[in-house]
């Protein structure tokens, strides 16, 4: 895997150069070396079942010896120094250094019969190729050897989850020899304040908005004076963490298809869309491949999918958005001027690269999308998170036609014969009169309203003017303190 890695581009072999010229080059004999190497030393462990550290060192040693022999003839030849002298800068210095590996090795594979150990495997489907045979593999070593020391954990991480689910939890190579499933998930809001307190709720909202509830994103953030200048400084220096962190994630987690790239970069362009959109998009007809990239995706938190609350899944009417915070960001703010960032341009101040009004328009929209998934917790604010409910945004083929951008913020549903409207707003100011008419018009796209009890909420983040206060047109007002406070 790490010669192919770097063969296709990724610059992993030594400083940090990449492509398949290197494997005809002087030290390409030394990439063949380790293909070679990791076979025979395979089929040298398959000889024998038990195994002390004397026969793992034999293998290593075996193995050094065979990858040398390759390394320093290709070196020779492709330089023409000659035999010895290739040993001299090929061999020799690093030899010391391979004998300690070896013996380490050695020790620790000798180790793991007994006593307590961690056996982590990063990122499996990278190890595995995306196929049944290293599971198939690790099962025989499991059933084996490794299964015998009851002290021993063995832990398989990986960022794929369609290939984790199907390939690893579901396995039938691993059935009953696994004993916990985690998912890892970013913090929640109330985890979110707790880690950034002593912070006012203002910044944390903007916090969890603009990157999410990511630990790292947060810890780095909070060692600035501001939320706001943590922002901008990360996000618009010169080899900014928050400037780099897309291509951290799309190396690190999706490098194995090009579709997971095209599909968040497609939806970066477009407010949402449907998967035939997204088929049309890719060239591509609709199928298992599409709908295991789009469930990765989902699973990892970079897109999701959402129907109207009155209809089902299956929908034609489905839409796929970004779903993850820190990518909505990017492609809105950082993208745009990605290479003004690296030639350095806003160094000096980094603050004036967000257009603050621009901003503050997208972190409404961020707040709608934060409303909608904790649902939840906007009903228990209300008062109704015992009655059952379906919920979401609301719109319909009639109203995408008809009216542009048109889109009730969230609706409730409830099973108490009753219509709970929320119109969402994220103003840096107090929420005035004019919300009402812009919300009687939505009221009059809403379907069989007739039929039950409409209850009108606002969920205006920092607060209401006294004159819409004294209307009394709204059921209940939601505010940040409502939100953090529950």
């Amino acid at each position: 895997i790490y010669v192919l890695l770097g063969v296709i581009g990724l610059p992993v072999f030594a400083g940090f150069k990449a492509g398949i010229g290197i494997l005809f080059g002087p030290t390409g004999g030394f990439l063949f070396g380790f293909i070679i190497c990791a076979f025979i030393v395979g089929k040298i462990m398959e000889l024998k079942n038990e195994k002390n550290i004397f026969y793992y060192f034999l293998a290593g040693i075996t193995g050094t010896i065979i990858l040398y022999i390759i390394g320093i003839t290709q070196l020779s030849l492709v330089t023409g120094i000659g035999i010895k002298k290739a040993i001299t800068v090929g061999m020799l210095p690093f030899l010391p250094g391979d004998i300690l590996k070896i013996i380490a090795a050695s020790f620790i594979a000798s180790k793991l019969k007994t006593g307590k150990w961690t056996l982590y495997f990063e990122e499996v489907q990278w190890l595995a190729e995306y196929k049944d045979e290293f599971i198939s593999d690790l099962k025989y070593v499991w059933d084996n050897q490794l299964r015998h020391n009851s002290d021993l954990l063995l832990i398989l991480c990986g960022s794929s989850p369609s290939f984790m689910l199907n390939n690893v939890v579901h396995s039938k190579a691993l059935y009953n020899r696994s004993t916990h499933t985690l998912k890892l998930n970013e913090f929640s809001l109330t985890e979110s304040r707790e880690f950034l307190h002593p912070r006012s709720y203002r910044e944390v909202m903007d916090a969890y908005l603009t990157v999410g509830g990511v630990p790292e994103y947060l810890k780095r953030l909070n060692k600035f004076s501001s939320m706001l200048l943590g922002i901008c400084e990360l996000s618009f220096k010169q080899q900014g963490f928050l400037s780099e962190e897309h291509r951290r994630i799309f190396i690190s987690s999706f490098a194995d298809s090009v579709h997971y790239r095209k599909i968040i970069d497609y939806l970066s362009q477009v407010k949402f869309a449907s998967r035939s959109d997204i088929e049309k998009h890719l060239k591509i007809k609709g199928g298992g491949k599409l709908s295991d990239v789009l469930t990765d995706l989902i699973l990892c938190g970079f897109i999701e999918k959402y129907t109207p609350y009155h209809l089902s899944n299956n929908s034609k009417l489905n839409r796929y958005c970004i779903a993850d915070n820190y990518l909505r960001f990017y492609f809105k703010f950082i993208q745009p001027i990605q290479d003004d960032i690296e030639a350095g341009l806003f160094n000096a101040d980094p603050s004036r690269a967000l257009p603050r009004e621009s901003y503050q328009k997208w972190l409404g929209y961020a707040f709608e999308r934060f409303c909608r998934r904790h649902h939840s917790l906007i009903a228990k604010i209300i008062g109704f998170s015992a009655v059952r409910y379906k919920s979401g945004a609301y719109f319909n083929r009639s109203t995408e036609k008809n009216i542009k951008g048109f889109q009730i913020d969230l609706v409730f549903d409830r099973a108490d014969h009753v219509f709970t409207i929320c119109e969402i707003k994220y103003l840096q100011s107090k929420v005035g009169t004019d919300v009402i008419d812009d919300f009687e018009k939505k009221l009059n796209q809403l379907p069989d309203r007739k039929n039950k009890t409409i209850e009108k909420i606002l969920i205006a983040a920092f607060g209401v003017t006294d004159s819409l206060i004294q209307r009394a047109y709204f059921d209940r007002i939601i505010t940040l303190d409502d939100i953090f406070e529950i």
